[in-house]
Protein backbone atom coordinates (compact mmCIF):
# COMPACT_ATOMS: atom_id res chain seq x y z
CA UNK A 1 0.00 0.00 0.00
CA UNK A 2 2.79 2.14 -0.28
CA UNK A 3 2.82 2.10 -4.11
CA UNK A 4 2.71 5.60 -5.96
CA UNK A 5 1.69 5.24 -9.41
CA UNK A 6 2.39 8.45 -11.54
CA UNK A 7 1.33 8.64 -15.12
CA UNK A 8 2.44 12.01 -17.03
CA UNK A 9 5.06 12.84 -19.41
CA UNK A 10 5.40 16.38 -17.55
CA UNK A 11 8.92 17.00 -16.56
CA UNK A 12 8.11 18.80 -13.51
CA UNK A 13 6.78 16.12 -12.08
CA UNK A 14 10.48 14.14 -12.18
CA UNK A 15 11.28 15.60 -8.75
CA UNK A 16 8.53 14.87 -7.29
CA UNK A 17 8.58 11.45 -7.99
CA UNK A 18 12.38 11.61 -6.38
CA UNK A 19 10.85 13.67 -3.44
CA UNK A 20 8.56 10.73 -3.22
CA UNK A 21 11.25 8.19 -3.12
CA UNK A 22 13.41 10.05 -1.01
CA UNK A 23 10.46 8.94 1.75
CA UNK A 24 10.75 5.73 0.83
CA UNK A 25 7.97 5.36 -1.29
CA UNK A 26 7.98 2.96 -4.24
CA UNK A 27 7.12 5.62 -7.23
CA UNK A 28 5.58 3.61 -10.72
CA UNK A 29 5.87 6.07 -13.53
CA UNK A 30 4.16 5.23 -16.94
CA UNK A 31 3.16 7.85 -19.58
CA UNK A 32 0.65 5.38 -21.07
CA UNK A 33 -2.79 6.30 -19.66
CA UNK A 34 -3.86 4.13 -22.62
CA UNK A 35 -2.79 1.06 -20.47
CA UNK A 36 -3.96 2.70 -17.18
CA UNK A 37 -6.75 0.57 -15.86
CA UNK A 38 -3.86 -2.53 -16.88
CA UNK A 39 -1.35 -0.49 -14.45
CA UNK A 40 -4.01 0.03 -11.43
CA UNK A 41 -4.73 -4.04 -11.35
CA UNK A 42 -1.37 -5.20 -11.90
CA UNK A 43 0.20 -2.44 -9.50
CA UNK A 44 -2.42 -2.03 -7.16
CA UNK A 45 -1.30 1.25 -6.02
CA UNK A 46 -2.50 3.27 -2.83
CA UNK A 47 -2.03 6.74 -4.72
CA UNK A 48 -2.71 7.64 -8.34
CA UNK A 49 -1.35 10.97 -10.05
CA UNK A 50 -2.86 11.44 -12.94
CA UNK A 51 -1.92 14.29 -15.59
CA UNK A 52 -5.43 14.84 -17.73
CA UNK A 53 -5.75 17.03 -20.75
CA UNK A 54 -9.04 18.67 -22.83
CA UNK A 55 -7.63 16.33 -25.57
CA UNK A 56 -8.05 12.61 -23.35
CA UNK A 57 -10.30 11.15 -21.69
CA UNK A 58 -13.00 13.05 -19.00
CA UNK A 59 -11.40 12.78 -15.18
CA UNK A 60 -15.37 11.37 -14.93
CA UNK A 61 -15.04 8.80 -17.43
CA UNK A 62 -11.33 7.43 -16.21
CA UNK A 63 -13.16 7.33 -12.33
CA UNK A 64 -16.06 5.54 -14.03
CA UNK A 65 -13.59 3.26 -15.50
CA UNK A 66 -11.70 2.18 -12.59
CA UNK A 67 -14.97 1.70 -10.56
CA UNK A 68 -16.24 -0.46 -12.87
CA UNK A 69 -13.55 -2.72 -12.43
CA UNK A 70 -13.70 -2.48 -8.65
CA UNK A 71 -10.12 -0.72 -8.07
CA UNK A 72 -10.05 1.31 -4.83
CA UNK A 73 -7.10 3.84 -5.33
CA UNK A 74 -6.81 7.93 -4.19
CA UNK A 75 -6.57 9.70 -7.74
CA UNK A 76 -4.69 12.58 -8.03
CA UNK A 77 -5.92 14.70 -11.13
CA UNK A 78 -3.25 17.13 -12.29
CA UNK A 79 -3.89 19.53 -15.31
CA UNK A 80 -1.76 22.53 -16.75
CA UNK A 81 -5.49 24.18 -16.81
CA UNK A 82 -8.07 23.75 -14.81
CA UNK A 83 -11.28 26.36 -13.99
CA UNK A 84 -12.89 25.69 -10.13
CA UNK A 85 -15.70 24.07 -11.30
CA UNK A 86 -14.01 21.69 -13.30
CA UNK A 87 -11.62 20.59 -10.26
CA UNK A 88 -14.91 20.41 -8.00
CA UNK A 89 -16.88 18.07 -10.58
CA UNK A 90 -13.97 16.02 -10.61
CA UNK A 91 -14.16 15.84 -6.89
CA UNK A 92 -17.34 15.55 -6.67
CA UNK A 93 -16.85 12.04 -9.24
CA UNK A 94 -14.57 10.29 -6.80
CA UNK A 95 -11.75 12.03 -6.92
CA UNK A 96 -8.99 12.20 -4.33
CA UNK A 97 -7.95 16.02 -5.10
CA UNK A 98 -7.66 18.00 -8.33
CA UNK A 99 -3.99 20.49 -9.03
CA UNK A 100 -2.62 21.93 -11.13
CA UNK A 101 0.71 21.15 -12.62
CA UNK A 102 2.49 23.85 -11.21
CA UNK A 103 1.69 23.17 -7.91
CA UNK A 104 4.75 23.87 -5.72
CA UNK A 105 5.77 19.90 -5.23
CA UNK A 106 6.33 20.67 -1.84
CA UNK A 107 2.35 20.80 -1.79
CA UNK A 108 2.00 18.05 -4.14
CA UNK A 109 4.66 15.55 -1.89
CA UNK A 110 2.39 16.66 1.54
CA UNK A 111 -1.18 15.86 -0.44
CA UNK A 112 0.67 12.25 -1.66
CA UNK A 113 1.69 11.45 1.96
CA UNK A 114 -1.72 12.59 3.62
CA UNK A 115 -3.33 10.00 1.02
CA UNK A 116 -1.06 7.30 1.96
CA UNK A 117 -1.63 8.39 5.67
CA UNK A 118 -5.12 7.96 5.08
CA UNK A 119 -4.86 4.43 3.60
CA UNK A 120 -3.20 3.32 7.04
CA UNK A 121 0.19 4.62 7.06
CA UNK A 122 -0.40 6.31 10.07
CA UNK A 123 -3.08 5.17 12.38
CA UNK A 124 -6.32 7.63 12.09
CA UNK A 125 -10.25 7.50 12.56
CA UNK A 126 -10.86 8.07 8.79
CA UNK A 127 -8.75 11.17 9.05
CA UNK A 128 -9.29 11.99 12.48
CA UNK A 129 -5.99 11.52 15.05
CA UNK A 130 -6.89 11.17 18.28
CA UNK A 131 -6.56 8.64 21.21
CA UNK A 132 -8.64 10.23 23.80
CA UNK A 133 -11.52 8.00 24.60
CA UNK A 134 -13.68 10.94 25.01
CA UNK A 135 -13.03 12.19 21.40
CA UNK A 136 -13.59 8.51 19.83
CA UNK A 137 -16.85 8.03 21.67
CA UNK A 138 -17.92 11.46 20.27
CA UNK A 139 -16.65 10.27 16.90
CA UNK A 140 -18.76 7.39 17.19
CA UNK A 141 -22.06 9.51 18.30
CA UNK A 142 -21.69 11.30 15.56
CA UNK A 143 -20.86 8.89 12.61
CA UNK A 144 -24.92 8.19 12.20
CA UNK A 145 -25.71 11.77 12.29
CA UNK A 146 -22.87 12.32 9.90
CA UNK A 147 -25.32 10.46 6.86
CA UNK A 148 -28.01 12.66 7.56
CA UNK A 149 -28.51 16.27 5.96
CA UNK A 150 -28.83 17.77 9.09
CA UNK A 151 -26.99 20.98 9.77
CA UNK A 152 -24.51 20.55 12.66
CA UNK A 153 -22.89 23.22 14.76
CA UNK A 154 -19.44 22.82 16.84
CA UNK A 155 -18.49 25.09 19.25
CA UNK A 156 -14.76 24.92 21.02
CA UNK A 157 -11.59 27.02 21.63
CA UNK A 158 -9.28 28.34 18.47
CA UNK A 159 -6.83 25.63 17.15
CA UNK A 160 -8.93 22.57 18.52
CA UNK A 161 -9.61 21.12 15.20
CA UNK A 162 -13.21 22.76 14.33
CA UNK A 163 -12.44 22.34 10.50
CA UNK A 164 -10.67 18.98 10.71
CA UNK A 165 -13.83 17.30 12.86
CA UNK A 166 -15.88 19.33 10.06
CA UNK A 167 -13.58 17.16 6.84
CA UNK A 168 -13.85 13.96 9.26
CA UNK A 169 -18.08 14.25 8.99
CA UNK A 170 -17.96 14.62 5.19
CA UNK A 171 -16.05 11.83 4.92
CA UNK A 172 -17.85 9.09 6.54
CA UNK A 173 -21.22 10.56 5.38
CA UNK A 174 -23.05 9.93 1.96
CA UNK A 175 -22.04 12.82 0.95
CA UNK A 176 -18.12 11.77 0.53
CA UNK A 177 -17.99 11.76 -2.95
CA UNK A 178 -19.18 15.12 -3.53
CA UNK A 179 -17.67 18.31 -2.71
CA UNK A 180 -16.17 19.70 0.38
CA UNK A 181 -16.09 23.70 0.65
CA UNK A 182 -14.85 25.78 3.30
CA UNK A 183 -15.30 29.40 4.02
CA UNK A 184 -14.17 31.70 6.86
CA UNK A 185 -16.52 34.36 7.33
CA UNK A 186 -14.52 36.64 9.27
CA UNK A 187 -11.75 36.79 6.39
CA UNK A 188 -13.96 38.75 4.08
CA UNK A 189 -16.07 42.21 4.31
CA UNK A 190 -19.25 41.79 3.88
CA UNK A 191 -20.11 43.00 0.02
CA UNK A 192 -17.88 40.17 -0.41
CA UNK A 193 -18.61 37.78 1.49
CA UNK A 194 -22.38 37.89 -0.01
CA UNK A 195 -21.07 37.45 -3.28
CA UNK A 196 -18.33 34.66 -2.44
CA UNK A 197 -21.96 32.46 -0.95
CA UNK A 198 -24.57 33.15 -3.28
CA UNK A 199 -22.67 34.05 -6.32
CA UNK A 200 -23.70 36.52 -9.30
CA UNK A 201 -25.02 37.43 -12.39
CA UNK A 202 -22.71 39.19 -14.73
CA UNK A 203 -23.48 42.62 -14.76
CA UNK A 204 -24.79 42.19 -11.28
CA UNK A 205 -22.20 45.31 -10.47
CA UNK A 206 -19.50 46.99 -11.36
CA UNK A 207 -16.63 44.62 -12.12
CA UNK A 208 -18.93 41.59 -12.20
CA UNK A 209 -17.54 40.66 -15.79
CA UNK A 210 -18.59 37.12 -15.96
CA UNK A 211 -21.22 34.86 -14.03
CA UNK A 212 -20.21 33.39 -10.99
CA UNK A 213 -21.37 30.57 -8.95
CA UNK A 214 -21.64 30.71 -4.99
CA UNK A 215 -20.35 28.78 -2.81
CA UNK A 216 -23.17 27.01 -1.75
CA UNK A 217 -23.56 25.99 -5.93
CA UNK A 218 -20.26 25.00 -5.78
CA UNK A 219 -20.75 22.30 -2.67
CA UNK A 220 -24.00 21.11 -4.32
CA UNK A 221 -24.27 17.46 -3.70
CA UNK A 222 -21.65 17.81 -1.28
CA UNK A 223 -20.54 19.82 2.66
CA UNK A 224 -20.57 23.58 3.26
CA UNK A 225 -18.35 24.68 5.94
CA UNK A 226 -19.02 28.01 7.48
CA UNK A 227 -16.26 28.52 9.48
CA UNK A 228 -16.14 31.52 12.23
CA UNK A 229 -19.83 31.55 11.77
CA UNK A 230 -20.40 34.31 14.11
CA UNK A 231 -18.58 36.64 12.47
CA UNK A 232 -21.50 36.46 9.78
CA UNK A 233 -23.02 40.38 9.65
CA UNK A 234 -26.27 40.39 10.44
CA UNK A 235 -28.20 41.66 6.94
CA UNK A 236 -25.96 38.29 5.67
CA UNK A 237 -27.42 36.13 8.00
CA UNK A 238 -31.12 36.26 7.37
CA UNK A 239 -30.34 35.42 3.76
CA UNK A 240 -28.16 32.34 4.98
CA UNK A 241 -31.44 31.38 6.81
CA UNK A 242 -34.04 31.47 4.21
CA UNK A 243 -31.02 29.56 2.35
CA UNK A 244 -31.29 26.82 4.75
CA UNK A 245 -35.19 26.95 4.89
CA UNK A 246 -35.34 27.02 1.48
CA UNK A 247 -32.70 24.96 -0.40
CA UNK A 248 -32.54 27.64 -2.97
CA UNK A 249 -30.22 30.74 -3.24
CA UNK A 250 -30.57 33.47 -5.17
CA UNK A 251 -27.38 34.80 -6.86
CA UNK A 252 -27.03 38.65 -7.30
CA UNK A 253 -28.69 39.90 -10.00
CA UNK A 254 -30.43 36.52 -10.59
CA UNK A 255 -33.96 36.61 -12.14
CA UNK A 256 -34.55 33.36 -10.24
CA UNK A 257 -33.73 31.20 -7.15
CA UNK A 258 -31.11 28.04 -7.72
CA UNK A 259 -32.38 24.88 -5.80
CA UNK A 260 -29.26 23.14 -4.03
CA UNK A 261 -28.85 20.27 -1.83
CA UNK A 262 -26.53 21.00 0.30
CA UNK A 263 -25.34 19.64 4.07
CA UNK A 264 -24.40 23.16 6.26
CA UNK A 265 -21.76 22.65 9.14
CA UNK A 266 -21.00 25.60 11.04
CA UNK A 267 -18.04 26.16 13.52
CA UNK A 268 -17.47 29.20 16.30
CA UNK A 269 -14.91 29.69 18.95
CA UNK A 270 -17.12 32.30 20.69
CA UNK A 271 -19.99 31.59 23.02
CA UNK A 272 -22.48 31.90 20.60
CA UNK A 273 -25.35 32.23 22.97
CA UNK A 274 -23.87 35.07 24.49
CA UNK A 275 -23.92 36.60 20.55
CA UNK A 276 -27.73 35.35 20.25
CA UNK A 277 -28.49 37.52 24.17
CA UNK A 278 -25.94 40.41 22.72
CA UNK A 279 -28.07 41.00 19.75
CA UNK A 280 -24.79 39.79 17.37
CA UNK A 281 -26.52 36.99 15.98
CA UNK A 282 -30.04 36.06 14.59
CA UNK A 283 -32.01 33.30 17.37
CA UNK A 284 -33.34 31.70 14.82
CA UNK A 285 -30.70 31.48 12.58
CA UNK A 286 -29.02 29.71 15.58
CA UNK A 287 -31.44 27.28 16.01
CA UNK A 288 -31.73 26.44 12.48
CA UNK A 289 -27.73 25.97 12.75
CA UNK A 290 -27.85 24.22 16.25
CA UNK A 291 -29.66 21.07 15.07
CA UNK A 292 -26.72 18.80 16.31
CA UNK A 293 -24.55 20.58 18.42
CA UNK A 294 -20.92 19.39 18.28
CA UNK A 295 -18.71 20.77 21.51
CA UNK A 296 -14.50 20.06 20.80
CA UNK A 297 -12.69 19.51 23.68
CA UNK A 298 -9.21 21.62 23.85
CA UNK A 299 -6.63 19.85 23.88
CA UNK A 300 -5.22 20.12 27.82
CA UNK A 301 -8.80 17.88 28.37
CA UNK A 302 -7.42 15.54 26.10
CA UNK A 303 -3.93 14.23 27.36
CA UNK A 304 -3.54 11.30 25.71
CA UNK A 305 -3.91 13.58 22.35
CA UNK A 306 -0.42 15.80 23.41
CA UNK A 307 2.19 12.84 22.66
CA UNK A 308 0.13 10.82 20.29
CA UNK A 309 -0.27 14.33 18.22
CA UNK A 310 3.44 15.50 18.85
CA UNK A 311 4.77 11.90 17.39
CA UNK A 312 2.69 12.91 14.14
CA UNK A 313 3.61 16.30 13.40
CA UNK A 314 7.20 15.23 14.23
CA UNK A 315 7.32 12.45 11.53
CA UNK A 316 4.78 15.00 9.01
CA UNK A 317 7.66 18.07 9.64
CA UNK A 318 10.68 15.52 9.75
CA UNK A 319 10.06 14.63 6.00
CA UNK A 320 8.59 17.93 4.98
CA UNK A 321 12.40 19.38 6.26
CA UNK A 322 14.30 16.13 5.21
CA UNK A 323 15.65 15.66 8.66
CA UNK A 324 16.43 12.01 10.30
CA UNK A 325 14.97 12.35 13.88
CA UNK A 326 14.32 9.53 15.95
CA UNK A 327 12.00 10.95 18.37
CA UNK A 328 11.69 13.17 21.63
CA UNK A 329 13.93 13.08 24.84
CA UNK A 330 11.68 11.93 27.68
CA UNK A 331 11.99 15.50 29.16
CA UNK A 332 10.17 16.55 26.36
CA UNK A 333 6.79 14.82 26.71
CA UNK A 334 6.97 15.52 30.06
CA UNK A 335 6.66 19.13 29.66
CA UNK A 336 4.24 18.96 26.48
CA UNK A 337 1.98 17.11 28.93
CA UNK A 338 2.60 19.79 31.83
CA UNK A 339 1.72 22.87 28.91
CA UNK A 340 -2.11 24.09 29.12
CA UNK A 341 -1.59 24.58 24.86
CA UNK A 342 -3.89 28.00 24.75
CA UNK A 343 -3.78 27.81 21.49
CA UNK A 344 -4.38 24.02 21.31
CA UNK A 345 -4.16 21.51 18.37
CA UNK A 346 -2.33 24.26 16.03
CA UNK A 347 0.08 25.32 18.73
CA UNK A 348 1.28 21.89 19.48
CA UNK A 349 1.39 21.74 15.52
CA UNK A 350 3.50 24.91 15.32
CA UNK A 351 5.81 24.31 18.37
CA UNK A 352 6.90 21.00 16.91
CA UNK A 353 7.38 22.58 13.55
CA UNK A 354 9.74 25.21 15.32
CA UNK A 355 11.58 22.29 17.12
CA UNK A 356 12.24 20.17 13.88
CA UNK A 357 13.57 23.25 12.24
CA UNK A 358 16.08 23.88 15.29
CA UNK A 359 17.32 20.18 15.91
CA UNK A 360 21.10 19.58 15.49
CA UNK A 361 20.59 16.20 16.58
CA UNK A 362 18.97 12.92 16.37
CA UNK A 363 16.02 13.60 18.89
CA UNK A 364 14.06 16.66 19.82
CA UNK A 365 15.46 18.68 22.80
CA UNK A 366 14.26 20.83 25.47
CA UNK A 367 16.50 23.93 23.86
CA UNK A 368 14.97 22.85 20.61
CA UNK A 369 11.51 22.68 22.00
CA UNK A 370 11.42 26.03 24.18
CA UNK A 371 13.81 28.12 22.51
CA UNK A 372 12.28 31.61 21.73
CA UNK A 373 15.32 33.91 20.52
CA UNK A 374 19.05 34.28 20.09
CA UNK A 375 19.39 36.76 23.10
CA UNK A 376 17.70 35.09 25.46
CA UNK A 377 19.05 31.86 27.59
CA UNK A 378 16.45 28.97 27.37
CA UNK A 379 14.87 28.66 30.82
CA UNK A 380 12.43 25.50 31.39
CA UNK A 381 10.44 23.97 34.48
CA UNK A 382 12.30 21.28 35.89
CA UNK A 383 10.18 18.07 36.65
CA UNK A 384 9.14 17.02 39.96
CA UNK A 385 11.96 14.11 39.63
CA UNK A 386 15.64 15.00 39.54
CA UNK A 387 17.04 15.94 36.03
CA UNK A 388 19.57 13.63 34.29
CA UNK A 389 22.88 14.25 35.15
CA UNK A 390 23.87 14.25 31.50
CA UNK A 391 21.62 17.41 31.20
CA UNK A 392 22.93 20.71 30.64
CA UNK A 393 22.89 23.11 33.19
CA UNK A 394 19.56 25.80 32.90
CA UNK A 395 17.49 28.74 34.47
CA UNK A 396 14.07 27.38 35.48
CA UNK A 397 11.15 29.21 35.32
CA UNK A 398 7.16 28.16 35.30
CA UNK A 399 6.06 28.07 31.67
CA UNK A 400 3.29 30.12 32.38
CA UNK A 401 6.05 33.08 33.01
CA UNK A 402 7.86 31.93 29.48
CA UNK A 403 4.08 31.98 27.66
CA UNK A 404 3.91 35.47 28.76
CA UNK A 405 7.55 36.72 27.83
CA UNK A 406 7.43 35.05 24.27
CA UNK A 407 3.89 37.10 24.27
CA UNK A 408 5.03 40.20 25.13
CA UNK A 409 8.50 39.71 23.20
CA UNK A 410 6.33 39.23 20.04
CA UNK A 411 4.00 42.44 20.82
CA UNK A 412 7.49 44.64 20.44
CA UNK A 413 8.85 42.35 17.94
CA UNK A 414 5.58 43.45 15.79
CA UNK A 415 5.55 47.11 17.38
CA UNK A 416 2.14 46.26 19.23
CA UNK A 417 0.77 44.94 16.09
CA UNK A 418 -2.09 42.00 18.11
CA UNK A 419 -2.65 40.12 14.31
CA UNK A 420 0.90 40.11 13.59
CA UNK A 421 1.53 38.76 16.84
CA UNK A 422 -0.71 36.47 17.18
CA UNK A 423 0.64 35.13 14.02
CA UNK A 424 4.32 34.43 14.70
CA UNK A 425 3.03 32.76 17.85
CA UNK A 426 0.56 30.45 16.17
CA UNK A 427 -2.58 31.03 18.03
CA UNK A 428 -5.80 33.30 17.26
CA UNK A 429 -5.81 37.13 18.03
CA UNK A 430 -8.95 36.07 20.64
CA UNK A 431 -6.69 33.83 22.58
CA UNK A 432 -4.19 36.84 22.76
CA UNK A 433 -6.45 39.21 23.50
CA UNK A 434 -7.38 37.12 26.41
CA UNK A 435 -4.19 36.21 27.38
CA UNK A 436 -3.28 40.21 27.58
CA UNK A 437 -6.71 40.49 29.65
CA UNK A 438 -5.62 37.67 32.21
CA UNK A 439 -1.89 39.45 32.70
CA UNK A 440 -3.51 42.58 33.58
CA UNK A 441 -6.22 41.17 35.89
CA UNK A 442 -3.13 39.66 37.45
CA UNK A 443 -1.11 42.77 37.71
CA UNK A 444 1.40 40.90 35.66
CA UNK A 445 0.89 44.19 32.71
Amino acid sequence: MSKVLLVSEAPELLALAEDLEAEGLEVLRSSEISRLTELVQAEKPAVLLLEVSAKGASPRRILDDLRRHNLRVAVIFLAREVSLEEAVAAVRAGAYDFRLLETDRKVLKKLVLTALEEHGVFTTIEGFLTRDPGLKALLEKLRPVARSRAPILITGESGTGKEVLARWIHRVSDRARGPFIAINCAALPEALLESELFGYEKGAFSGALTRKKGKFELADGGTLLLDEITEMPLALQAKLLRVLQEGEVDRLGGAYPIKVDVRVIATTNRDIEAEVAAGRFREDLYFRLNVIPVKLPPLRERPQDIPYLAEYFLKEFSRTYGKKLEGFAPEVLEVLQNYEFPGNVRELKNLIERAVLLSQGPMITLEDLLWSSPKKSLEITPSSSSSSPSSPSLHLKPLRELEKEAILEALRACEGNRTRAAELLGISVRTLRNKLRQYRAQGLL
